[in-house]
Order: C-alpha cells, then structure tokens, then sequence
C-alpha cells in the first residue's frame, strides 16, 4: 500500500492567450525514458482529440502511443514531466546497473526552474549510454548519428531526432503529416515559440575522454609511530565511483562539423519554403559546445570563443570550409547559443557535473515573454537556483570583441556570466549576421506577429478574394499591431511610424489577383533594446599648484 502522507503536486494556470504571451512556448525533441504506469485517460482523451490516436489525422500506433514515442506531449510543470517521463534513465557504460540524468530531462528541468510555464515533449527513444568501450571510435560515431538522424531498425523502440539529415532517413514534408518525425512534430504544434535539441552536442561528438586525474595533494610529514595490530577478518574493499570520470562533451574541429550541419538542417526544417505551412515564427535555442584543448585556436578559446566562430572550417562539410559566424552555416537571426555550460546541482552526476545551458536560457526567455512580453530583452535577469558557470569569464573577455563579426562576447551569444556577485543573463542576442537582428527580442518580435498572422489566415481562409476581403485583413492585422504598440514593442509614439500595413493593388499584382492569391505587406519598426551600456572615465590631470594654492 502506498506510504501515508500528503503529496503536492504543482499546476500552473494556463497563460491567457495574446500576441503578448506566445512567445514562451518550447518544444524540446530527444531521448529520455518512460516511466512505467498506465497513461491517464485525461492524456489518451488529449492525444485522441489532437488526431494521434483514433484514426486522426496523425494516426499513431498504439504501441508508440503507450510508450509515448514521437508523440508530442504538452506539461505544464516539472511535476507533470515526472510523472511520464524517467530523466534519470541513462547508463553510464554500457551493460551498467548505475543511471544518470540525460540531456534532455535536465534541460527541462531547468526549464521550469527559471520560470517557464509549458512545455511539449517528443520522446524519440531511450538515452544511448554515456560510453560503450566494446565500440570502435567510428561504430561510436555510427551509434549517435543513428539515433540523431537513423535510420532506425523496424523493430526499435526510436525515431529520427532529426529526420533527412545527411539522407539518413526520410526527410521532412511540411505537408505530409506522414512524415513528421522527431523535431518535425513542430508542425503540429500551433503555439510552439522555441524548439530544443538537447542531445545534440552529446549525440555529435565522439566518444567521451578520460578526464585527467587531479593531482594528490602532499601527504602528512613522515613520522615513527607504534606498529598497528594485525588485521585478522577480510580486508575492506575499495569504495566503487558511481560514474567513471568522463571528460564532459567537447568538440574538435571535426565534430563541430557534424554539430553544426545538424543544427543547419534543424533551421532549414523549419523553414522549409513550402507555402505557409513553414515555421519561420519559431526560435531554435541551442548551445554552444566547449571546444577540445587539443582546437588549435590558442590555450584560452574557451574564455573567449569569438575565434571558434570566425574560424573557417568549423562548419558545413570538409569540400566547403565555412565559418561558424557565416549565414549559410549557423550565423541564423532564429537561432540564440547559450554559453558557458552551467555546473548544477541535478547534474552532478554527469561528467565534470556540467550540463548543456539551453534549457536554462530557454527558461529564462520564456519568463521574461510571460512577465514582460516576447518582444523584450531577458538580459540582466538573475538565474535562479545555485549553479556556475564553466568557464567563468573575466569581464576583460566578455568586453572584448571581434573585428566585423561581434563588438563583445555577448553580441552573438547569449552569455552567462558572474555580475556584481550573482549569476545572471548578459546577454540576450541571435547568431545574426546583420546588426538589426541581432536582438533575440527583435526575433522573437517577428514569431509573434507571424503566429498571430497565421491564425489570422486560418480564420479567413475560405472567404471570397476581393476588396471586402483585403479590407477585414488589413484591419486584423492592424489591431494585432495596435496591442503590440500599446506594449511599447516598437519605436515611435504615433502608429504610422511603428508599423505599415498594406493590402490592396499595392501588395498584390493582378496575376495574384486572378490566381487568388492574398497578399498582406507588414512593415514593422521594431523597438530595440539595450543590454548593454559602457560608461568611460575620463582621469583628469592634476589640479595646477597655484590653483590649490588660491583654493
């Protein structure tokens, strides 16, 4: 019988609905357990009414949808998430009785930890086991892409994270529900403003190293003292560690690569240019890895890693040697990297007890959405909870920036740092490559209006194309503007100089017109923030001696 007692369980109210508040929803797509049990019927009725289950129109097995694979599951709080899912269902070593947190399971638990109120979760598989010395090197590498992109035997329990990528498995089709696999589930979900990879630096890299042993410190001066008796029972056995000492995950050039190939496809998914069923209005939020020691880019990389970005050769394929910072390789205005990694408590287990630091960040923006609106900046704001950053930059590299692709650290990052004693957000910026998009608000502005605009369209989709038509939609859209003006997300006071909105013979050509298509210009002046503000000193020359002399 179960143990007497009170249980509390936490449940948020749901977020009222508004351009203001759409901005805080995550998708986080990987590998994490399933706890044992029976799913809810409240679930089954939820999974039935979105179409996977029923013949809907996802129309799921009911094998999958037990186990609540590729299924996207909608919580509401860390309570929720561990009732369905394990996230302390990792194995060390392969063939290991012992269990550790996974990636994505500490990444949702940040998530909630920083304020984030929802959350969907698409369960690919089981966490792959941190190590597996039976494998080669490359059957490793083998064993992650598998699970990263497939293809995934018939009779496995997993699909595709990330399906078509390097045309492992069956790419992605904006219009065919069929095909909605892994992080393609997006497409179902109306709401989501941030999709979450967080096995992906694990899943990219090779197999972990051996961290190098500490040095002992000097043992006690020697000294004669008496001869302890002798022991007659069984001699004690060494204490066993719980987790060998991996090295946390780190990347040379070679694995950067592959991490940035992936995260290239993830942004191509969803913007995939196949009429409006695209998901341009969706943020990828991701981390960036710690590079190798072995990277040759100088000792202090990891302090300052603006040269990891520049670097060509760190992206795309080894027949195109791209940069990182490049826009054809991850240099996105959809896509924010969190940076350093974060030592918290719930990862102490894990290799140097470090986590990947997208789930605090995704956290942190989806409070700062819900208190202040999308459109905001989420710099300045305190981490909750005790953690540290790994590894602490000096304030004399966080001002330090490069030449034509970033005026500081925090330009192109979105940065963790250590400010006047408390670990907060320094930064809360885009891998854009142009100035004006470099502020994740700005972005995260543009999902907004494109979401709302997408209901919008949904709403008038069979109505007759004409003037009456051009005329309900010009105004639609202008009250969707109206209330994100009155919340001060743009620059200027009067609304001509905030946004435009045109749709008549303007935006539309008379081919349009006769083909039916509808066309609605929005011109948006977006207001910028600040993060950051640099106040030079200017030391005066000493007072003249005959002017302290009259004083």
């Amino acid at each position: 019988m179960p143990a007497p007692g009170i249980e509390f369980v936490t449940r948020r109210s749901t977020a009222p609905a508004g351009p203001s508040t759409r901005a805080d929803v995550a998708v986080f797509a990987g590998l994490i357990g399933r706890q044992p049990g029976a799913l809810p019927a409240a679930l089954r009725s939820a999974l039935a009414e979105a179409g996977w289950r029923d013949g809907g129109t996802f129309d799921t097995p009911d094998g999958r949808i037990e186990c609540l694979l590729g299924v996207p599951i909608a919580v509401q709080s860390w309570a929720e998430f561990d009732a369905l899912f394990n996230w302390r269902s990792r194995a060390p070593v392969a063939g290991s009785a012992l269990r550790m947190p996974c990636p994505l399971g500490l990444a949702v638990r940040q998530f909630f930890a920083q304020g984030g109120a929802k959350a969907w979760i698409v369960r690919c598989g089981d966490p792959l086991s941190l190590a597996a010395p039976d494998l080669t090197s490359d059957q490793f590498a083998e064993r992650q892409l598998r699970a990263l992109a497939g293809p995934i035997a018939p009779d496995a329990d997993g699909v595709p994270i990330l399906p078509g990528f390097q045309s492992r498995s069956r790419d992605a089709d904006p219009l065919d529900p069929a095909t909605w696999a892994g992080a393609a589930a997006i497409y179902a979900i109306d709401d989501a403003a941030m999709l979450l990879l967080p096995d992906l630096p694990d899943l990219a890299a090779g197999p972990p190293q051996i961290a190098e042993p500490l040095p002992e410190p000097p043992g006690p001066p020697e000294a004669f003292r008496p001869c302890a008796p002798v022991e007659t029972g069984e001699p004690a056995l060494p204490e066993r560690k719980a987790v060998p000492d991996y090295r946390a995950v780190r990347l040379g050039q070679a694995r950067y690569r592959v991490w940035s190939a992936a995260l290239t496809h993830a942004l191509a998914l969803l913007g995939r240019p196949r009429g409006p069923a695209h998901r341009r209005d969706v943020m990828m939020v991701s981390a960036l890895p710690l590079p190798d020691p072995g990277v040759d880019l100088g000792g202090r990389i990891a302090q300052w890693p603006l040269d990891l970005l520049a670097a060509p050769g760190f992206a795309g394929s080894t027949k195109a040697p791209l940069a990182l910072f490049d826009a054809a390789a991850i240099g996105n205005a959809r896509l924010q990297l969190g940076y350093p990694w974060l030592a918290t408590p719930d990862a102490a287990a894990c290799p140097e007890g470090l986590q990947s630091p997208e789930g605090t960040l995704a956290g942190m923006l989806s409070r700062s959405a819900l208190e202040l609106g999308g459109f905001r900046s989420a710099a300045g704001r305190a981490v909750r909870g005790s953690m540290a950053a790994v590894p602490d930059i000096a304030p004399s590299d966080r001002s330090r920036g490069l030449p034509g692709r970033a005026d500081w650290l925090g330009d192109r990052l979105c940065l963790f740092a250590v400010q006047r004693g408390v670990l907060e957000l320094a930064s809360d910026a885009t891998m854009a490559d142009s100035r004006a998009w470099r502020k994740g608000g700005v972005s995260r502005l543009v999902g907004i209006i494109l979401r709302a605009c997408r209901d919008l369209g949904a709403e008038l989709l069979f109505e007759p194309n004409g003037p009456h038509l051009w005329s309900r939609l010009a105004g639609s859209v202008t009250a969707v503007l109206e209330a994100l003006r009155a919340s001060n997300a743009f620059e200027g006071a009067a609304a001509d100089t905030c946004y435009q909105v045109i749709c008549d013979q303007r935006s539309m050509s008379p081919a349009d017109i006769d083909q039916g298509r509808l066309r609605c210009d929005v011109v948006i002046n977006p207001a910028s923030p600040i993060d950051r503000i640099v106040v030079t000193l200017a030391l005066l020359d000493p007072v003249p001696a005959h002017l302290r002399a009259a004083a």
